[in-house]
């Protein structure tokens, strides 16, 4: 006979002697198995999020932010849901370049990259040329 000495062992003991597969509901179910508590490593996939620029034909001017939900921010924008924002400026804009991102790290780093570039003409290369945004990424 086995040592009973892990828990359930003693009813998993019983029910091999008694189980008896001539009578249907001989054993009733759940009796044996017991709720146990997971405890191990768990692995999130990652959020993605994006890198946009948006466009005003009215201002003549690009805004770079990062999101999760692109559509969504474009609408506040055009809404004018920020009130002490840049973008309240104008309610045209549209969406130049959404960029998936691996992460909000890698997002933000690529909107701080081309802010501190201020530069017109780089941003326009951006959306004409976004794998440049993975080498900026690769370099980093």
């Amino acid at each position: 006979m086995p040592p009973l000495t892990s828990t359930g062992a003693l009813a998993q003991l019983v029910e091999q002697r008694t189980e008896n597969p001539c009578v249907p509901g001989s054993i009733p179910g759940g009796t044996t198995a017991k709720p146990r508590l997971l405890v191990g490593v768990f692995c999130f996939k990652p959020v993605k999020h994006f890198l946009y620029i948006i466009h005003s034909a009215t201002l003549n001017k690009f805004y770079v932010g990062e999101t999760l939900d692109v559509q969504n921010r474009l609408k506040m924008y055009n809404e004018n849901s920020f009130n002490k924002s840049f973008t309240k400026a104008a309610d045209d804009w549209k969406l130049a370049l959404a960029f998936k991102c691996r992460n909000k790290n890698h997002a933000l780093y690529l909107e701080n990259f081309i802010k501190r570039m201020k530069s017109k003409k780089f941003i326009l290369k951006i959306i004409d040329q976004p794998d440049i945004l993975n080498d900026i990424i690769n370099k980093k």
